[in-house]
């Protein structure tokens, strides 16, 4: 039997078509973005639907590598891509993983309202041969954010795991008073290099002299820290020490160049802050006295008290009118509790939270639920409720009240509502943070509302200066927050009022409808 040239054509016509549907099926629901990249450094048409949610955009045509790129990244990432396209597309062999520089790009996404989202991206990188077609590069690009979040605050828990034990072994080996005395050197170091950096400055000779007194004092406590042997706090004295130096080697000086110093002394006082965590309970200190952490015996044997987020219960637990305190050893709503009591302690405050519902909460929604707990009750304690003397001057009770609640919702999804009457958001300070963190530029926090001006603390990098030296700021929180909605398929509102109060609202689908992600 005989097979025509136009039956031939036609078969050929049907299997391409096939081929065809597969490869857009796979394209339409890959996770990853997808794409090809040809000899010329040009990107095919056909990509992943899950690129153009990557990238922000639709059109990817005839566009380099290196342009794909050029608006999200630095001009030193950019150039570390641009060399590792130009090695691949030069060679004939395959790329070796392990070369590849680009498994993780920070990229800073824009939003229609001229701010910015923060996210780590992978690529990966196979060559494709073909018979009779020149060679080209199939290109997965993976959203890679949760990782590294992950990965340093589990960097940051070592770190304070570190120093926890370098606390412990500088009391036994120097004993308590000793140690006290430390910090207290330390603690008025602190102080007088925030103080000299206030200083107004325009001549050369008073850039100069503050210089030379930070310098001085940052010098005290790195061999302070290096005495008793506090690497951390050592490493980053030694960091500091290093960016003063730096400007003092400068033929001139401005006011401006002493701006990147804040993150290096913003990093100097998060490691004077933990170090003080873990020595205080937070209750007032008699200069010189020991740390509240090591009391003594009659005849002077030192105790080591465990650490405070070693401990049960904090002393600072207040009862709950009609909250529910029954709830089983291990439950989420003791977690919760457990949490509340150890970040209030940390920060010298009495928190209450008024939990209702958490038994409700089903298996699938068990882990986002909790997530979104814990970064808005961190948030709230830290920067939301004010110190006791701060409510009572406000006439407001001294303990602060968190109140979560989990509920079912008769079309069949549910709300999670979080609340705190702590000192509310200001939405002009809101804007000036953003601003200077780079979230979005000036004009565009200008055109913004005040309902929409507070929506940037979800933004990736937002995070607020502490309000006295040596409080670590924290960044990731509530972008975190707005991450775990969205992966669980929900939404997120926020309210707030000045001074008195503020709101969030998590509207989760019902369970028909929630992702995969949402049960993992």
């Amino acid at each position: 039997m005989f097979i025509t040239a136009k039956r031939h054509e036609r078969e050929k016509q049907e299997l391409l078509d096939a081929s065809n549907r597969i490869t857009d099926a796979v394209l339409k629901s890959a996770e990853q973005g997808i794409f090809l990249l040809d000899g010329s450094n040009k990107i095919q048409p056909r990509v992943s639907a899950s690129l153009a949610a990557l990238f922000r955009r639709q059109d990817f045509t005839n566009l380099t590598f290196e342009k794909l790129l050029a608006p999200l990244v630095s001009s030193k990432t950019l150039t570390v891509a641009r060399n590792h396209i130009a090695g691949l597309l030069g060679t004939a062999s395959r790329e070796d993983p392990e070369s590849n520089p680009l498994k993780d790009v920070e990229v800073r996404l824009p939003n229609s309202d001229g701010s910015f989202d923060s996210a780590h991206y992978a690529f990966e990188f196979t060559a494709i041969e073909a018979p009779d077609e020149p060679r080209k590069w199939l290109i997965r690009v993976t959203d890679i954010t949760l990782r590294v979040q992950s990965a340093r605050e589990l960097e940051e828990l070592q770190a304070q795991l570190q120093t926890q034990g370098e606390v412990l072994r500088g009391v036994l080996q120097f004993g308590s008073a000793r140690f006290a005395t430390l910090l207290a050197k330390i603690d008025t170091s602190m102080k007088t290099i925030n103080t000299v950096l206030k200083k107004p400055a325009r001549e050369q000779e008073a850039f100069r002299n503050k210089l030379e007194e930070a310098l001085d004092e940052v010098d005290r406590v790195r061999r302070e820290a290096a005495a008793f042997k506090l690497s951390a706090l050592e490493g980053a004295a030694r960091q500091f020490e290093d960016a003063l130096h730096d400007l003092r080697s400068r033929s001139t000086l401005s006011g401006s160049d002493f701006l990147p110093l804040a993150v290096k002394l913003d990093h100097l006082y998060g490691q004077f802050a933990t170090l003080k965590l873990l020595t205080t309970t937070g209750a007032p200190q008699t200069p010189g006295a020991p740390p509240a952490s090591t009391r003594f015996t009659d005849n002077g044997t030192h105790i080591i008290q465990p650490p405070k987020f070693m401990v049960e219960r904090s002393a600072r637990s207040v009862p709950v009118p009609g909250a529910n305190s029954s709830a089983p050893a291990g439950s989420l709503e003791n977690t919760l509790r457990a949490l509340t009591d150890h970040v209030a302690q940390e920060h010298n405050k009495t928190v209450i939270l008024d939990a209702q519902g958490l038994q409700l909460v089903p298996p699938a929604y068990q882990a986002a639920v909790k997530n979104v707990a814990i970064q808005l009750i961190r948030n709230a304690v830290m920067h939301g409720i004010e110190s006791p003397a701060a409510r009572s001057a406000a006439g407001k009770p001294v303990h602060g009240t968190l109140r979560l609640e989990f509920k079912p919702l008769d079309e069949g999804g549910f709300d999670l509502l979080f609340e705190d009457d702590g000192s509310g958001l200001d939405p002009d300070e809101v804007r000036k943070t953003a601003i200077a963190r780079g979230v979005i530029s000036g004009e565009g926090a200008a055109r913004l509302r005040d309902r929409e001006a507070i929506k940037l603390i979800f933004k990736s990098g937002f995070s607020t200066l502490p309000n006295t030296p040596g409080e670590p700021a924290h960044g990731s929180g509530l972008s975190l927050v707005r991450r775990y909605v969205h992966e669980a398929g929900g939404k997120i509102a926020l309210a707030s009022l000045l001074g008195h109060e503020t709101r969030f609202k998590v509207t989760l689908p019902p369970l028909s409808d929630a992702p995969a992600a949402a049960q993992a």
